[in-house]
């Protein structure tokens, strides 16, 4: 079976309380993206911290993933497309 990330950004300081809402609806979801440099090897290698990139801890912090694959019924899409525009929407701040 192909599976295909589908990758989503969400703001960095919401996306734990994103994905436990979207794993309380029962539907797959994973962080499969992280800033390299964060990554143990670059850090000690090359002594690279937090800070150093911004914009790819903005990315890695905040990137979460779902599973799409071929075998999901259009149902079970609709029901991904739904929660997720549900549950983001209401995390929106103001």
């Amino acid at each position: 079976m192909t599976c295909i990330l589908l990758t989503i950004l969400v703001a960095p300081e919401r996306r734990d309380s994103v994905m436990q809402k979207i794993k309380e609806k029962e539907i797959g979801v994973a962080v499969n993206f992280r800033a390299i440099h964060l990554l143990a090897y670059y850090r000690q290698k090359y002594g690279f911290t937090r800070g150093m990139f911004p914009n790819a801890e903005n990315i890695g912090d905040g990137t979460i993933t779902l599973p799409l694959y071929p075998k999901l019924r259009e149902e079970e899409i609709d029901y991904v497309i739904k929660s997720v525009n549900e549950i983001t929407q209401a995390e929106r701040p103001g």
